[in-house]
């Protein structure tokens, strides 16, 4: 090989030496570029990163802390995944949950939502079942169709149990406001029915006393015409007439006859003084008295509620009474005390009738303690659980089939002795009887204003 073709040959390669420098040098660079681009993006991945775990944090807080149930489903209504007022509500860890469906907690909600198009929906209350079993009434928001990969329905639903109590006793409440307009009522009547009444009572009294008055004068009357005949038949006057009197006194007895107009004008004048006492009774408890606190001899109270209740306890109790003949009077709101006193009896006899014993006892005792004067009301009726002794004052509790009480009763009773009257009522034990309540009433004490007034369906 000469000289100039070995120049050439390494002139050759310098070119390519060179060639190969200048690509390395641009694929150096290239790198570098790339590895500046790959150190932006992981810097954005990195921010993309935290902000994804920022916004996944906050709404796993705010999954946590909603006070409403969520509940995730799958296409086929199995659980994919509930928030934590869910798992607190129905009883259930999220990975229990999401081995069940939603109708397990809503039954019957898959099929409606079924039927649904997609977007939001709306069902008001329905009926919500925990894991043991119990249920609870709730409202029912969610929305229908696509979110992200595999959700298609989201459910919230609002624990509704205080609003449903709530309306339940706005309910209740009105029905007493009703029912207390209708007695009303019915009281405004009762005393004009009783006016009424009472005058023609009057009239048939003073007609019956006339009456045996009238009777009485005929009575003497005959007795001198019988003296009179008897003289007549010894004399041998008259014969004729005289034996036709006697026939006549054979067909009809008059002595007989007077005796028995005489009891039936007895018995007549006996009813009507019953009659009349029912009467004056009535328009007693008509015009119960104001708010204003009187004397009031607590004895005749009783003596009044039992004449009003004689009808609807003489199948079912003999009743007792032991009034203190010494009771000092009580400076107390009539009507009130008297309302409470006919409930407590309407509830013993009430008792004795569901015992289903035969016929009860109830008994009444007054007795005055020092500052205060004691009522006790005892009967041998089916008596108070000892489980729901603590319970019986409780508003709207009761132990009464639906449509025989209200569960209001005994509270507005206690309400009425206690904060109105500064007394007392409460059970008792009592030797010989299955249920005694006691009411104290204080001799002296200012009396308050009563939150509410008792009504005429004690239920306890």
């Amino acid at each position: 090989m000469n000289d100039a073709t070995l120049l050439e040959e390494m002139q050759s390669l310098a070119r390519i030496v060179e060639r190969e420098k200048a690509r390395r040098k641009a694929v150096e660079e290239l790198l570098a570029q790339q590895a500046d681009e790959l150190e932006d993006k992981s810097a954005e991945l990195e921010t993309a990163s935290n902000m994804f775990k920022s916004v996944y944090t906050l709404l796993s807080e705010i999954m946590d802390v909603a006070p409403d149930m969520i509940i995730t489903c799958f296409e086929d209504f199995k659980i994919h995944g509930g928030n934590a007022a869910a798992q607190r509500h129905l009883g259930q860890n999220e990975r229990a949950l999401k081995k069940r469906t939603i109708d397990d907690f809503l039954p019957g909600l898959s099929a409606e939502l079924k039927r649904r198009r997609p977007g939001p929906f709306f069902i008001d209350n329905r009926r919500a079942c925990r894991h043991n079993g119990d249920s609870f009434p709730v409202d029912i928001r969610g929305y229908v169709g696509p979110i992200g990969e595999n959700i298609r329905y989201l459910v919230f639903f609002h624990d509704i149990t205080q609003r449903v109590s709530a309306e339940e006793k706005r309910k209740e409440i009105e029905n007493q406001v009703d029912e207390a307009r209708r007695l009303e009522a019915i009281g405004a009547l009762s005393a004009g029915i009783a006016h009424e009444i009472n005058t023609p009572i009057q009239f048939i009294g003073d007609n019956l006393d006339y009456l045996e008055e009238g009777l009485t004068g005929i009575w003497k009357s005959y007795k001198r015409y019988d003296a009179l005949r008897v003289a007549a038949a010894e004399a041998g006057c008259c014969p004729a007439e005289v034996a036709k009197v006697d026939e006549f006194n054979q067909q009809v007895s008059l002595t007989d006859l007077i005796a028995e107009i005489t009891a039936a004008l007895k018995e007549s004048r006996e009813g009507i003084k019953q009659v009349r006492d029912i009467v004056i009774l009535m328009k007693e408890f008509a015009h119960p008295g104001t708010d204003d606190k009187d004397e009031v001899d607590v004895n005749a109270i009783i003596t009044n509620v039992l004449a009003i209740c004689k009808n609807r306890r003489k199948h079912t109790a003999d009743v007792e009474t032991k009034l203190d003949p010494a009771l000092p009077r009580v400076r107390c709101r009539k009507g009130q005390v008297q309302q409470v006193i006919l409930n407590l009896v309407i509830n013993a006899i009430d008792a004795v009738d569901e015992a289903n014993k035969g016929r009860g006892s109830i008994e009444i005792e007054t007795r005055s303690d020092g500052d205060h004067i004691a009522i006790y009301l005892s009967d041998t009726g089916c008596g108070v659980p000892e489980a729901l002794k603590q319970k019986i004052f409780d508003p709207f509790f009761t132990t009464k089939p639906v449509g025989k009480g209200t569960g209001q009763g005994l509270a507005l009773a206690k309400d009425c002795i206690v904060k109105s009257h500064g007394g007392k009522l409460s059970l008792v034990d009592k030797a010989g009887f299955a249920t005694t309540f006691l009411i104290e009433l204080p001799l002296k004490s200012a009396l308050k204003d009563s939150i509410r007034e008792p009504n005429n369906d004690i239920a306890a």
